[in-house]
C-alpha cells in the first residue's frame, strides 16, 4: 500500500506543478529498466502507454475538456516544441561563456535565474577550467561497469536515482539545487 500511496503523491506532485522533467526522467528510467530485462511484452506496454499517453494530451488539449496547465505545457513540448524559455536561458548561458572561454564569466544572470542546464551552468560561470575540473571530479564515475549490476542487483536502484537527477540537471535546477545528484553520483564509486 505504501508504494501506490508513494507514486500518486509523486504524480500529484508532478501534476499539480506541471512539471515536464520528471516525466522524461521516468521515461528514461524505464527504458533503461527495460534494455535490463529485454522483454518484448515490457516493450510492447512501454509502446502502447507512450501512445497513449501522447494521444490524450492530443485529445484533452484539444477538446478543451480538462484545461489544465500540466496539459498545456506537455501538449507544447511534445506537439509545438515549446520550452518555455529554456532556449532562450541556454543560449543566454552559452552567450556568457563565449564572453570569457577559459573562466567564465558569471553564476546566475541579471534577473537571477540560472541556465537550466548543470553544463552550460558550468562553462557561464567557471569556462573551461571549471568544465575540466567537473570531468574529472567525475572520472570514477565513467570507471563504473554495467558488469557490476548484473552481479549485484542492489546497485541498481542507485543507477537509476542517479540517471533520474542526471536528466533533472540537464533540464531543470541549478548547479546548488540538486543534492540528490551529487549525493547519488557517490554511489557509483563504491
Amino acid at each position: 500500500m505504501k508504494p501506490i500511496l508513494g507514486i500518486l503523491i509523486g504524480v500529484f506532485t508532478i501534476f499539480s506543478a506541471s512539471a515536464r522533467s520528471p516525466i522524461l526522467a521516468a521515461f528514461i528510467i524505464i527504458l533503461i529498466t527495460l534494455l535490463y530485462l529485454n522483454k518484448l511484452k515490457y516493450w510492447i506496454a512501454l509502446l502502447s502507454f507512450v501512445l497513449l499517453f501522447i494521444v490524450s494530451i492530443y485529445i484533452l488539449k484539444q477538446s478543451s475538456v480538462a484545461d489544465f496547465e500540466f496539459i498545456r505545457r506537455m501538449y507544447d513540448a511534445i506537439f509545438e516544441g515549446n520550452g518555455y524559455g529554456r532556449v532562450y536561458y541556454l543560449t543566454k548561458g552559452w552567450d556568457v561563456f563565449k564572453n570569457n572561454i577559459p573562466f567564465g564569466g558569471r553564476i546566475l544572470f541579471e534577473d537571477g535565474l540560472y541556465p537550466h542546464n548543470i553544463f552550460i551552468e558550468v562553462l557561464m560561470s567557471m569556462g573551461v577550467v571549471g568544465l575540466v575540473l567537473f570531468f574529472l571530479y567525475f572520472k570514477d564515475v565513467w570507471k563504473f561497469k554495467l558488469k557490476y549490476v548484473t552481479n549485484n542487483i542492489y546497485y541498481l536502484p542507485f543507477i537509476l536515482f542517479f540517471i533520474q537527477y542526471f536528466v533533472l540537471v540537464l533540464t531543470s535546477y541549478n548547479i546548488f539545487a540538486n543534492l540528490e545528484f551529487w549525493t547519488f553520483q557517490q554511489y557509483l564509486y563504491l
